[in-house]
Formats: structure tokens, C-alpha cells, sequence
């Protein structure tokens, strides 16, 4: 069956987009998140691409790549993550997916120096594999428990006797936590409403320390999570004195919770007690576990072992740079900071 690929255009094509990312992709794609991911973005409006059936005229496959400006080594460049790309599941084809994710890759490539990322999922990473294209890395999540309740009522019958069990368990899972909770010369706030230049003024301070990173400008924090439509993000600082040093921005829902972004000046002590904040505000709360995605090769690695995260399942990053090169980290000249905030959406 015959295809056709060309450029989206945001606004004629809405409807045609939104339709067909709604019936294949996710029921939320439209109204508000469409809004928000592919027009409100301050680094820019999303691109994207439709296959069109030749014999029908209906649109039957969609890619996109949104803007992240990112910071490489301490200098501005244009980049790119990629999402929502689907086929109708009537007309699913690795041609026409291999067909569609290379035109999206080229046009995007064009650019000459954008740098493109992607956490594709394992039906993407075979796309990718036989474009040849392996990953750079992977991204583990880290786990770890908060409270026993749920475990003990998986086993126990009686919610009477699974509420005694859980007891002690939790008070053992806090009292495990209290070593690497001090937070010395820190003051750990909850941050409330917009963030404010001096968000900005750290992103400016520090990146460079992070090699490629997205520049996290106070501008973009207030877009990516406080002004999302889909999902309520909180945000925790870290201050010394009256000066921002660093951040933790996490979600929950009633039994899981997740961190999204760990960033600010290189201190260990620093990270400890913003993480060991979101675990006992959370636990405070009831969840029942924490869990934070991140790179194989973050720098808290090693510390995440010493606040209690355990690794579990990790998936695949692809990172092309300058004109749709496959690279490695050391190829591209300085390592990636991704976290799971650094999606798409």
C-alpha cells in the first residue's frame, strides 16, 4: 500500500494529529497536552511529520521531535527529543515505520549541529536496530520502599493484622533512613509558586559541570513541570544562606512516587538532604515507594546505593549529533545528564 510522508503543520493538521495520536498513542494526546508540548514549549514549537494512505487520503503514522536547548559543555546548542510516534494499528508496517522515523531523523539531521535524543521503547529500539543504530546508554530505575502496607495486605487477609504487621516494618524503614538524613548547613524548602531568575541564574552556573544537559532556565522549569496539564509536580531547594543551590523536582500519586530532576551545584551533602526530604515528606503521606530514573552513568550512581534505591529494569537511550551520526558519549565530546524529566512529556 502506498504511503506519503510530509511536514506537519501545527495548527491545519491539528485534529488530523491529535485523532490519530489519541486512537494509537495515548487517549490524552490532544486538547491541552497538545497545546502545551507542541506550541506552549519556550525552546520552541514542536516539528512533525504524518504517512499519509495514498488511496484513502487518511493519516496513518505520526513522528515528532521537540526543541530542548541544551548546554554542551557550558556552550548553547540546538537539540531535539523525539515522541510520539505511532502507526495506526490497521496499517502497521516496519517499512513504512523505518520509512517514517528516517525522514523524521534526516529533517531533523539538517540542522547540522542539533543534537537528537530518544527513550524509545522496545518496539522503537527494533525500529532503531535496523537503522543501525544502537544505543548510547541506559536508563535504570532505581526503587526503593517507603512503606511495607501494601506488601503485608498482598499476603495477609485480615487488614487488621496486615496494618499490626506493617507497623514495626515502617518504623524500621524510617529509622533506616535517619543516618543519611541530616541536613547540616542546608535549609531544604518547598518551593512555591513560579520559579525565578535565580533558577535561571544556576542552570548558567553549573551546566557546564554536566556536560550535554538541557539548559534549565526558569522559563522552561515553569513550563516542564509546574504548567504541565497531565501531571502535579512539586518542587523542593536547596539554600545556603538566601542562595539557590540546588533542586529536586518530584510527582506522586497515592502509592508511587517518582523523582524527575536532581540538579544544582556538585555536593553530596547537598543531594542527600534534598533526597532524603521527598522520602520523608512522601512517607508522610502514605506512598508507599519512590522510585527515580536515571542514566547508568549519573554521578549519584553510587550514592543512590546509600539511600536505600535498589537498581530494577533499565531501557535503552539513542543520542545522534551533527547530521544523524550514531555517537557514543565520548564521540560527542562530553557525556549526557538525562533524567526522566527529560522526556518529551
Amino acid at each position: 500500500m502506498p504511503h506519503s510522508i510530509r511536514p506537519a503543520d501545527l495548527d491545519l493538521d491539528r485534529q488530523l494529529l491529535t485523532d490519530l495520536l489519541c486512537h494509537n498513542l495515548n487517549p490524552n494526546a490532544g486538547g491541552k497536552r497538545f497545546d502545551w508540548l507542541y506550541i506552549e514549549n519556550p525552546h520552541g514549537s514542536a516539528r512533525a511529520w504524518v504517512a499519509i494512505d495514498e488511496n484513502t487520503g487518511l493519516a496513518v503514522g505520526a513522528a515528532a521531535a521537540f526543541p530542548r536547548r541544551l548546554s554542551v559543555a557550558g556552550s548553547s546548542r540546538v537539540g531535539y527529543v523525539l515522541g510520539d510516534f505511532c502507526i495506526d494499528h490497521q496499517h502497521r508496517s516496519l517499512g513504512l515505520a523505518l520509512q517514517l522515523q528516517k525522514i523524521c531523523l534526516e529533517q531533523v539531521g539538517a540542522e547540522g549541529l542539533a543534537s537528537t535524543y530518544d527513550f524509545p521503547s522496545a518496539t522503537m529500539m527494533a525500529i532503531y536496530r535496523r537503522m543501525q543504530k544502537g544505543p548510547m546508554t541506559q536508563i535504570v530505575r532505581w526503587s526503593k520502599p517507603l512503606r511495607a502496607d501494601r506488601k503485608i495486605r498482598g499476603l495477609v487477609k485480615s487488614s487488621a493484622l496486615a496494618r499490626l504487621l506493617a507497623t514495626p516494618i515502617n518504623k524500621l524503614l524510617e529509622w533506616k533512613d535517619k543516618p543519611v538524613a541530616p541536613e547540616g548547613e542546608w535549609k531544604i524548602e518547598e518551593h512555591k509558586g513560579d520559579c525565578g531568575e535565580e533558577f535561571t541564574q544556576l542552570t548558567r552556573a553549573v551546566s557546564s559541570h554536566y556536560g550535554t544537559c538541557i539548559e534549565r532556565s526558569a522559563e522552561y522549569l515553569n513550563w516542564r513541570y509546574l504548567r504541565h496539564p497531565l501531571i502535579h509536580h512539586e518542587i523542593l531547594t536547596a539554600r545556603c544562606g538566601e542562595s539557590l543551590k540546588g533542586y529536586v523536582a518530584f510527582t506522586y500519586t497515592e502509592k508511587e512516587a517518582r523523582i524527575v530532576d536532581l540538579f544544582g551545584f556538585v555536593d553530596t551533602a547537598m543531594w542527600t538532604a534534598l533526597v532524603s526530604r521527598v522520602v520523608a515528606l512522601l512517607r508522610a503521606r502514605m506512598v508507599m515507594s519512590i522510585s527515580f530514573p536515571a542514566l547508568a552513568t549519573n554521578p549519584w550512581a553510587r550514592l543512590l546505593e546509600k539511600w536505600g534505591f535498589h537498581p530494577r529494569e533499565s531501557s535503552p537511550v539513542v543520542v545522534y549529533v551533527a547530521g544523524n551520526r550514531a555517537t557514543s558519549a565520548e564521540s560527542a565530546g562530553s557525556s549526557w545528564f538525562l533524567v526522566d524529566g527529560d522526556r518529551e512529556s
